[in-house]
């Protein structure tokens, strides 16, 4: 290359810079966690959402005591039981996840936590639920609602969130065989779940069309056993995996609107199942028991609301069942997003 050549070379250089891409190192943004240790944030919250978990498992445990206690204990203790170890199993797997720095982790812990305060502030009220035996019952489950709030605020504090992102791209989704196994067990209870709302439903309107005080009792009983064993174990389970499956895959949990519309809708059914129809049916047999009118009294009138509530709950079931089966609508303003290191 001749003199000229190269004078002209550096002089474009100093002109218009380099056009060629440098090769630089990515590191995190400034202030940001390393990507290989979670923050200070990350793991307090790791610590408030195992004490809230424990304090809710300790409470419920109690609850079970004082039913082996009076003699009440049944079926429904059982599954009580078998609901406490599972979710027991559940967050301390989803804690190590966040830690992990696994976003579907974060989603699934924030999503419970929220419903841990809602359900633990109805029973604190008096509003709904289980009733809170005793001062320590009570005491543990303020100590449940405050930790999960602190646990809740720090999942999304700053340095939380600079650590997700820069963690997320490389650990955002699940294993393909995971994937599959959640999405089989994801269907086959949601399938469940509708065929347990489907059967209330139907029971229900059995119940408040009949003139039969026997068949009305039946019902009601069989709804209530129904309620207590399976049905929010089993809503709750048809949650959980639904979480994973969309945040831990491509389809993510609110970036299409089609499954944002279904992660709503289901938490929406849980909340209509254990603030109304849960109330609802322990109403209805308190009056059975206490031998009112079939027609015409207020068992009549909790009747027909309880068929309401199950008519709204089988609807959602079988609009969501649709909306899965379609996918319609577009993306939502998440999705519409670029992906971490890409451009739009």
């Amino acid at each position: 290359m001749s003199t000229t050549d190269q004078t002209d070379r550096r002089q474009i250089t100093k002109a218009g810079g380099d056009r060629r891409p440098s090769v630089r190192t990515l590191r995190p943004a400034d202030g940001a966690a390393p990507t290989g240790r979670p923050p200070t944030a990350i793991g307090w919250a790791y610590v408030m959402v195992i004490v809230a978990t424990l304090a809710a498992i300790a409470s419920n445990v109690f609850e079970i005591a004082h039913q082996v206690e009076t003699g009440v204990a049944g079926a429904a203790t059982t599954g009580d039981l078998a609901l406490t170890i599972a979710f027991c199993a559940l967050f301390g797997f989803f804690a190590e996840m966040l830690r992990a720095g696994r976003q579907w982790g974060r989603v699934l812990l924030t999503v419970f936590t929220s419903l841990g305060i809602v359900f633990t502030g109805l029973g604190l009220a008096g509003l709904g639920g289980r009733p809170l035996v005793g001062l320590l019952q009570g005491s543990l489950a303020v100590v449940s609602l405050v930790a999960s709030v602190v646990g809740l605020v720090l999942l999304f504090a700053p340095s939380a969130n600079r650590w997700m992102a820069a963690v997320r791209t490389q650990s955002r989704t699940i294993p393909q065989r995971l994937r599959k196994a959640v999405l089989t067990a994801h269907v086959a209870i949601s399938v469940g779940w509708l065929g347990l709302v489907t059967g209330m439903f139907a029971m229900s309107l059995a119940g408040v069309t009949t003139g039969s005080t026997e068949q009305q009792a039946a019902m009601y009983r069989t709804m209530s056993l129904l309620d207590e064993i399976f049905l929010g174990m089993t809503s709750m389970f048809a949650l959980i995996t639904g979480i994973v499956v969309g945040a831990g895959t491509k389809w993510g949990l609110l970036q299409r609107t089609w499954v944002a519309v279904k992660f709503f809708l289901t938490m929406g059914v849980m909340l209509l199942g254990f603030s109304v129809i849960h109330q609802l049916i322990l109403r209805a047999n308190e009056l059975v028991d206490a031998g009112a009118p079939v027609r015409g009294g207020e068992l009549d009138t909790v009747g027909w609301s309880m068929t309401a509530s199950a008519a709204v709950a089988l609807g959602s079931l079988v609009f969501m069942t649709a909306v899965s089966t379609y996918k319609p609508w577009n993306r939502t303003r998440w999705g519409k997003r670029p992906a971490p290191g890409r451009t739009s």
